[in-house]
């Protein structure tokens, strides 16, 4: 478009000055008719040369719609894309404030679960304690109480049985995820995703092998 226009500036420019510049060997009718059809020419060129603006200009506005119609479009995604992120962000939130209400949950059934440990640690020490006080008075009356032998095997069996209590008490008190073997996996990768070795995910789910199966729910020790 640019040098269209220069183009029709340049020959109009040259039509002038070769008309003016022209040698008087022609008649002034002649003169005239010559000057009539360069303005003719020249008015023809300045026609084309307004058509071919208003044409340039048509274009440029249809460039603008377009050019305004793309940011239009850019501004919508742009606006969907942070709600969509702030969507995201907020579900996150939620997450993590009910993340955050189960580690709680978690905490304090920890510190049950450690009184109650305490507590019957305290119980099994003062049962042994009373076992062994009387340990002497059983010895004395162990003639007496010949006949009540299964009485006191049952104490003993009672004793046992605190201890295998305490003792298992004691094994279970540390705290474990439980993991669904998902398609990939296998106990290295698993160990190493939760900083646990493999020797502890068998030992603890009793695994006599490293064989794992696609849904099998594991131990994870924490």
């Amino acid at each position: 478009m640019k040098n269209t226009v220069i183009k029709y500036f340049s020959f109009a420019i040259a039509s002038i000055f070769l008309a003016s510049c022209t040698p008087m060997k022609s008649s002034p009718k002649e003169e005239k008719h010559q000057m009539e059809l360069t303005l003719h020419e020249l008015q023809t060129n300045l026609d084309d040369l307004r058509h071919d603006l208003n044409c340039f200009q048509t274009e440029l506005q249809i460039i603008d719609g377009k050019i305004k119609h793309q940011e239009d479009a850019t501004q919508n995604i742009k606006q969907q894309h942070i709600e969509r992120l702030q969507v995201k962000n907020d579900s996150l939130n939620k997450l993590l404030i009910n993340a955050e209400a189960k580690l709680t949950q978690i905490e304090q059934k920890q510190n049950a679960i450690i009184a109650d440990l305490k507590n019957l640690s305290n119980y099994s020490n003062e049962t042994t304690l009373a076992l062994t006080q009387h340990k002497e008075k059983i010895n004395e009356l162990e003639a007496s109480y010949l006949a009540q032998g299964s009485k006191i095997n049952e104490i003993a069996s009672v004793k046992t049985t605190l201890q295998q209590l305490v003792k298992s008490l004691k094994s279970n008190s540390f705290n474990c995820i439980t993991y669904k073997v998902k398609s990939g996996d296998s106990l290295e990768k698993i160990a190493k995703q939760n900083n646990v070795s493999v020797d502890s995910i068998k030992k603890i789910n009793d695994l006599d092998s490293d064989l794992i199966v696609i849904g099998q729910e594991l131990k994870i020790p924490n």
